[in-house]
């Protein structure tokens, strides 16, 4: 039995008997074989219905059309903590995620074990080894699922897998299947013309992006201020660097902001006392600025006293100049933007009004989904967090964002955004 073994691949190379049931393939070779063998597998689940499980690294490894089978409970071992940890297109409740560590050798192998009435398989990719396994013997399989058993904690979700494993003993696969899997497997092209495409976690992609933009700007902007210290340039071109900081230091902000929300499953956020009017006081001179360009007037109301919050200032700032950028780039000239606190309880109560004058429709600036995390303007070609993210975020600060339409008919005269942060 594999308890108390590392990884996956430690299991099924700890005597000789489990080695005989698997097939291995290494180096580049073991990369594509991987593909090919998720997606033959894809094609022979797709095919008929599943009863039974999928133990699996990654949520989306198979097609979505694979996931909602009702009677395949599907079982995700991730390092994510994320409330935006991707199940939006899972049956929650056919649906168990196993918390482990990030230090955990476990992280270094992709896996993907099937476990049905008619058949069971083993499919696994080791960093470690730079190679790929794959069996479909019982043997073989049992040794990777115990593994896998001795990262559940909790003890329902242990039950629940051990039941289930009950309901579908592992079995040698009969003829027929051998048959269809060994069919759907020759009839594939050479591997290396059909490649499959790999799956990128949309969460990795944010990630890089966010690097490759702020590494350059930052750049900029350090030799931009170097240039406005100098003494012998025209008040013209002190003026023009003046407008190359700003425009860097918003797109610094932004992708600072984007990153923070791709970082949430990494770091806990400490919340502490904060001071708002602080943080109000210090951005409002330049949101105004930033509307100002755009022709939209802002303006804050503030109360007389304003007491402190539990939230995390830095992150709580970045998070406001967001939501200002967002709604100044979502509404066409001559709008109006009233910033109002209050307080409502035992919260803050921070709320974004919009009015607009021209009413044509058609000059309002539009914003598109991309992904999950990600909204763009296509006109200007300016991302920004999309609203579900921008509440996750202010969650794990502690707080809540509604969003309610205005009263009015006016086209953009609708979206009242609303941030309510609990006082200490």
């Amino acid at each position: 039995m594999a308890t108390g073994l590392a990884t996956i691949y430690e299991a099924l190379h700890q005597d000789l008997q489990t080695r005989e049931f698997v097939e291995e393939l290494h180096q580049t070779d073991a990369k594509e074989f991987w593909y090919k063998l998720i997606a033959v597998l894809q094609q022979f689940s797709m095919q008929q219905p599943l009863k039974g499980l999928l133990l699996t690294h990654h949520p989306y490894i198979f097609p979505n059309a694979v996931y909602r089978q009702p009677e395949l409970q599907t079982w995700v071992f991730t390092t994510s903590k994320s409330s935006l940890f991707p199940t939006g297109s899972l049956p929650i409740s056919n649906t168990q995620v196993i918390a482990i560590p990030k230090a955990d050798p476990l992280n270094q192998e992709w896996f993907c074990i099937l476990v049905t009435e008619l058949f069971s398989v083993l499919v696994l990719s080791s960093a470690q080894s730079h190679s790929c396994i794959w069996s479909l013997h019982p043997v073989a399989i049992q040794s990777a699922i115990a593994v896998l058993l001795t990262r559940i904690r909790r003890t329902d979700q242990e039950n629940l897998l051990q039941t289930k494993l009950q309901q579908f003993p592992l079995t040698l696969p009969p003829y027929q299947v051998m048959t269809r899997f060994g069919t759907i497997l020759m009839a594939q092209s050479s591997i290396h013309q059909e490649l499959a495409i790999p799956e990128i976690q949309e969460v990795d992609i944010i990630k890089a992006i966010t690097h490759e933009v702020r590494t350059p700007l930052t750049t900029i902007r350090m030799l931009v201020r170097s240039l406005k210290r100098r003494k012998d340039i025209s008040a013209e071109v002190k003026t023009r660097l003046d407008r190359v900081d700003a425009e860097c230091t918003e797109q610094i902000e932004r992708f600072n902001l984007i990153f923070e929300a791709a970082q949430l499953d990494s770091y806990a956020i400490m919340l502490e006392a904060t001071q708002i009017e602080e943080i109000l006081s210090d951005g409002f001179m330049r949101w105004q600025d930033h509307a100002g360009r755009r022709q939209i007037s802002l303006e804050m109301i503030l109360p007389t006293e304003i007491p402190a919050i539990l939230s995390n200032a830095l992150l709580l700032s970045q998070v406001l100049n967001g939501l200002i950028d967002r709604l100044v780039r979502s509404f066409p000239p001559d709008s109006h933007i009233q910033l109002i606190l209050t307080s409502a309880g035992e919260y803050l109560k921070l709320q974004f009004q919009s009015q607009v004058t021209r009413q044509g429709g058609g000059d309002l600036p539009l914003l598109k989904a991309v992904g999950q995390w990600l909204m763009l303007q296509p006109e200007t070609g300016t991302l920004s967090l999309s609203l579900p993210t921008t509440k996750t975020l202010l969650k794990a600060l502690g707080g809540k964002l509604t969003v309610r339409m205005h009263s009015t008919s006016a086209a953009y005269d609708g979206e009242i955004l609303t941030i309510f942060l609990p006082f200490i």
